[in-house]
């Protein structure tokens, strides 16, 4: 089913239905990112996850490739994959500064068929807590 629009003797007809590609030919990308793009009160020593759409080439991963920003600039890491290779786990050296923008950002990684994961950015704030300022 579609929905045919004229214009000026143009016609054009438009599908509810996604356009499938052969598999293989999309670019791998960024599923999900956790804290989400615009999160408020994150904590101080949360980790970051991002789940890509297909499984990333370990050798590429890196503080340059996936990184998060603070004002004072990149905010030191360590990095590591999940055994599937689908999700990037970031884990900071330091606590986060709270009340601020904290920027994520991916580019230069690549899939494991060494296809560039589209580049990615998103953004988040800390408060002033971390997990275990919670009581038992």
């Amino acid at each position: 089913m579609g929905r045919t629009v004229s214009h000026t003797g143009s016609t054009a007809t438009f599908s509810r239905r996604p356009t499938q590609r052969p598999s293989g030919c999309d670019p791998t990308y960024v599923i999900r990112i956790d804290p989400a793009d615009g999160a408020d009160g994150v904590f101080r020593d949360a980790c970051v996850l991002a789940k890509l759409s297909a499984p990333a080439d370990p050798a590429t991963l890196s503080t340059t490739t996936f990184r998060i920003e603070d004002p004072a600039g990149t905010v030191p890491a360590r990095l590591r994959l999940s055994p599937d290779r689908l999700i990037l786990i970031w884990a900071a050296e330091r606590l986060l500064v709270p009340g601020v923008a904290h920027v994520v950002r991916s580019s230069g990684l690549l899939d494991a068929h060494g296809k560039e994961v589209l580049p990615h950015r998103s953004c988040f704030i800390p408060c002033d807590l971390t997990s275990t300022d919670w009581p038992p």
